[in-house]
């Protein structure tokens, strides 16, 4: 496995503290600078983002943990984390999707439910995807990968319907909305999770005391609880990831079988990358 940092970075503030040529300006505000996870300017990084937060500031405004796997990696894991690289909005609430929020947690808002069909602008999907995921966590997928997954008897999810919220009202789409309907897989105390590397969150911000949230972001790969896993090819973890704000929504993460990875590679199918998950003790 190779591991690497995204952070994206002030330019004003890169000039200012990095060393010269490290990074690629995106903008002329905005710096994206991509190390491996054991190069020691992560590290420094990581200081000057401490030294900027002590004063009620940031030095990175965003960092994210990249995994890359061999084949023969991919092929040995146990599970494997499903992780949709295609966002997009407006969420299915702000189309006309209902939700019941009655039940949601009071701390960390886990709990609505979803009480009509996903109504999208299915025009606003990105286009050549065959998995996408709103900013709310509601996932779609096409109708080819449906039909792939249909023909090979993949098992522990539902392809509910999703409307297409146009000038005439919701119509029928040929977008389906994912529902991973098998029993939730316990999430390990070994999987870490936290605001970012630097800050692991230690006043517990964005964890839920009545435990339905680990965390806002995890930072290491998942960690299962082996007793809790039953045979099928779709999953999910007990408990969420993220924060409940705006359309935000605290989300579980998906896994998948070795069958269905196998199903998604002869489809070459597009819009996720995979990451290794382990079942443990």
């Amino acid at each position: 496995m190779r591991e690497t940092i995204e952070f994206r970075i002030d330019e004003a503030l890169a000039r200012k503290f990095l060393e010269p040529g490290l990074g690629v300006p995106l903008s002329d505000t905005l710096r994206r600078v991509v190390l491996p996870l054991a190069d020691a300017q992560v590290q420094r990084i990581g200081e000057i983002q401490r030294k900027h937060r002590a004063r009620g500031e940031f030095f990175f405004i965003y960092s994210e943990i990249h995994r890359a796997y061999s084949e023969s990696e991919l092929r040995a894991a146990a599970l494997l984390e499903l992780v949709p690289r295609a966002r997009f909005e407006p969420s299915g609430s702000m189309c006309g999707t209902t939700y019941d929020e009655s039940a949601a947690c009071k701390h960390c808002g886990a709990g609505g439910h979803q009480l009509s069909e996903l109504r999208l602008d299915t025009r606003r999907i990105p286009k050549g995807k065959d998995i996408s995921q709103t900013i709310a966590g509601e996932m779609v997928i096409s109708s080819r990968l449906v039909n792939a997954l249909s023909a090979h008897g993949i098992q522990g999810a539902d392809y509910r319907p999703v409307m297409h919220c146009g000038r005439k009202g919701p119509e029928p789409s040929e977008w389906r909305q994912l529902i991973v309907t098998s029993k939730a897989l316990e999430v390990s105390p070994q999987t870490r999770a936290g605001i970012n590397l630097f800050d692991l969150d230690e006043p517990g911000t964005y964890r839920c005391p009545k435990g339905h949230l680990v965390g806002l972001n995890p930072l290491s790969e998942l960690y299962l609880s082996q007793r809790s896993a039953e045979p099928g090819d779709w999953f999910r973890t007990d408990k969420l990831f993220g924060v409940r704000r705006g359309e935000l929504r605290p989300e579980p993460r998906v896994l998948i079988s070795q069958k269905l990875r196998q199903v998604l590679v002869d489809l070459k199918a597009k819009g996720f990358a995979l990451e290794v998950a382990h079942l443990v003790l």
